[in-house]
């Protein structure tokens, strides 16, 4: 009698968890933009460093925080499939935030992330984009092809505020001498030229310490093209659960 009783009350702190996991950012939408390398080949021990921006729309209350979780990129290089795991990201708009910062660091305890981005950004007054994440890999030896098609980032964005929406795109570009310790790389968090540190017309995801070291391929030119050009823009609507919403576009 005594293990029923126990299994009973396990089974009702489970489904208490499950239901206070299901209300914790229950305005969600998942988006997937497809897009493609350039015709340049990446020699090997180049890095690829993939960045995303977006744009909110509907914000009315302060603080605002927008979460993006279970981020992926996928491809297929030589018939061989390819996947990455992006860090999540936490983006806050804040009345209280007069300079924009990122970082990696440790992300609120509701969305299970020991480490992420974590964005910080002023409420309004903004221009242009505002960087979403990013990750970098190490080119394999051998390198990688020219042209590489149907290179896929999706993700997942949730929030406690209701009526927001995002347009977001990401790109790619090339560096032959990088880090992985990304908060040694002093990334740009906005595209405005006043609201961080960095008063320069450089796009959001600008690794501004390493901008030196960009060269030509994925999806950007080199010279001041420091994030790769940009995806076609994917939108989405963050609604109350179960619905979600999936957006792909796809460049040719």
């Amino acid at each position: 009698m005594r293990t029923r009783q126990q299994l009973r009350a396990l089974a009702v702190c489970v489904l208490l968890f499950v239901a206070t996991s299901a209300l914790a950012h229950p305005n969600k939408c998942t988006s997937a933009i497809s897009s493609n390398f350039n015709g340049t080949a990446i020699a090997g021990g180049d890095f690829i460093w993939f960045n995303a921006v977006l744009k909110v729309s509907g914000l009315s209350t302060s603080p605002t925080t927008i979460f993006v979780t279970h981020a992926t990129i996928t491809g297929t290089v030589n018939g061989k499939p390819y996947l990455l795991t992006v860090p999540d990201s936490e983006i806050t708009f804040s009345v209280s935030t007069t300079v924009a910062t990122t970082d990696v660091e440790v992300l609120s305890k509701e969305i299970g992330s020991p480490l992420g981005w974590d964005t910080d950004l002023p409420f309004s007054g903004l221009a242009g984009n505002d960087f979403l994440g990013a990750v970098t890999i190490p080119v394999p030896s051998a390198g990688l092809p020219g042209g590489i098609k149907n290179v896929i980032w999706q993700a997942t964005f949730s929030s406690d505020t209701t009526g927001l929406s995002v347009n977001w795109q990401w790109g790619a570009a090339v560096y032959t001498n990088f880090s992985t310790k990304y908060n040694d790389l002093g990334v740009k968090p906005v595209d405005d030229n006043k609201a961080s540190q960095y008063h320069n017309s450089d796009h959001a995801g600008t690794p501004e310490d390493f901008k030196q070291f960009v060269i030509g391929g994925a999806t950007g030119g080199g010279g001041s093209n420091f994030t790769g050009s940009y995806s076609g823009t994917g939108s989405c609507a963050l609604t109350r659960q179960p619905t979600t919403s999936l957006t792909v576009t796809q460049l040719e």
